[in-house]
């Protein structure tokens, strides 16, 4: 059978969808349990969630160094033991640090719980940050850093930052060589006795998560004499810097890297399902503005996109790219107009559809899996939002027209709002 592949197949529309709710419960300690059971396969992912981000620490890299470590041994189990145990069941762990909070991510069989939280109940109330473990972290850590701060994608994601939220504040900060140097054992000890022990504020379990497993963390989480404090940290303005196109010469490099964005709204804002779509159209997937007319009409760049950020305080926006320093004037021209267009002139039918059903089916493949179900409620854990954010998603994107989206582009992609930074030579 020969296939025209000059057709594109047929699409059909997206008109509703079904979400695997969350049930959520408030434990006698203060802790707050949510569960959602889904798939088929016997197997677990539980977060553990503390309010212990960088918008806490002291110092530098205190927080992220904390979370890292809170698995490298206890008074009881080494770091080796404790990797070896959860290894014999099957399971392991992961660990995030992010600005608001910071997580520890258990995945394991379901049958496998019980023994499993036994060596996270140790984790969670007798990590010893062993000293020898600090130094070989944090060489590794620097010695990271040095070969990043060759990348210019990593450097212009620094400047960007910086730039838009201010050095200052923790969106826009950074950690430095001298920052690592600088953290010593009893920094992650007081951080984490601050920050880690009793303070476990949300657990998130999904799949498998039936009435067995239920009573496997509620009988775990009755371990715990929880003291979370109802102070809330203010959060610290933001402090952009003046100059707006921002140029850092990084000599023989044969390309540049660019950043052109700003600092905006986020999840909460009426805005932002409707930003999301224009977004989309803009440079969000591989049949955007952007891709077709710089990569695919211009060959000025391999890949180009743009892309919204959501934080608890705030938000970003920014195209991203690398060009030959020879093709970058021209491709800031180009990036420019596209812009302009989306200011001036309104979106065609058919891109308009293209974009929103591409969006819509993007949604559906996220909410596939009890892992990925547990993700999208994280975030509305994140906003203090309903599962109604989501049931709305569909009629918020079909409805969406032309129009709006040139006023939304209109409003805030006005050229003399936005930062230009580069680097290269």
């Amino acid at each position: 059978m020969n296939i025209d592949r000059t057709i594109a197949p047929q699409t059909e529309e997206i008109l509703s969808f079904n979400l695997v709710e969350a049930n959520s419960s408030k434990l006698e300690n203060g802790i707050n349990l949510h569960s959602i059971q889904a798939g088929n396969e016997a197997v677990l992912k539980v977060d553990f969630i503390f309010n212990a981000g960088s918008l806490h620490q002291t110092k530098k890299g205190q927080a992220s160094l904390t979370n890292r470590m809170i698995g490298e041994g206890t008074s009881k189990y080494s770091a080796q033991q404790l990797a070896d145990a959860l290894d014999f069941y099957g399971a392991y762990i992961s660990t995030r640090s992010a600005t608001d909070e910071s997580s520890v991510t258990l995945y394991c069989l379901s049958k496998h719980l019980k023994s499993c939280l036994t060596y996270i109940y140790e984790m969670f109330t007798d990590a010893n940050f062993p000293e020898d473990d600090l130094k070989i972290l944090t060489q590794n850590s620097v010695q990271k850093l040095a070969v990043n701060e060759q990348k210019n994608s990593f450097l212009v994601r620094k400047h960007f930052y910086a730039s838009i939220f201010g050095e200052e504040n923790p969106y826009g900060s950074s950690i430095n060589k001298e920052d690592y140097q600088n953290i010593n054992r009893e920094d992650l000890v007081e951080f984490y006795q601050t920050n880690y022990i009793n303070k476990l504020e949300h657990i998130l379990i999904s799949g498998q998560a039936d009435g067995t497993a239920l009573k496997e963390i509620e009988v775990f989480c009755e371990k715990f004499n929880n003291t979370i404090s109802s102070k809330t940290i203010q959060f610290p303005s933001f402090n952009p810097v003046t100059e707006k196109k921002i140029f850092h010469n990084k000599p023989s490099s044969s390309q540049s890297a660019i950043r052109i964005g700003r600092n905006i709204f986020n999840r909460n804002h009426q805005d932002f399902r409707k930003f999301q779509l224009l977004n989309l159209i803009l440079g969000g997937y591989f049949g955007s503005r952007l891709m077709k007319n710089i990569r695919e009409d211009k060959g000025l760049t391999y890949g180009i996109y743009s892309s919204i950020e959501s934080y608890k305080n705030g938000g970003s926006w920014y195209i991203e790219t690398e060009m030959n320093n020879e093709l970058r004037e021209k491709g800031l021209i180009e990036i420019y107009k596209e812009l302009k267009t989306l200011r001036e002139a309104l979106i065609d039918k058919e891109e308009l559809q293209t974009a929103k059903n591409y969006l819509l089916g993007s949604f559906l493949r996220s909410i596939d899996s009890p892992f990925s179900l547990a993700d999208r409620y994280k975030i509305l854990l994140d906003y203090n939002l309903s599962y109604s954010y989501y049931y709305e998603f569909i009629e918020i994107v079909k409805e969406t027209t032309a129009e709006e989206l040139r006023n939304l582009a209109h409003i805030y992609l006005q050229e003399k709002d936005l930062y230009e930074v580069i680097v290269g030579c």
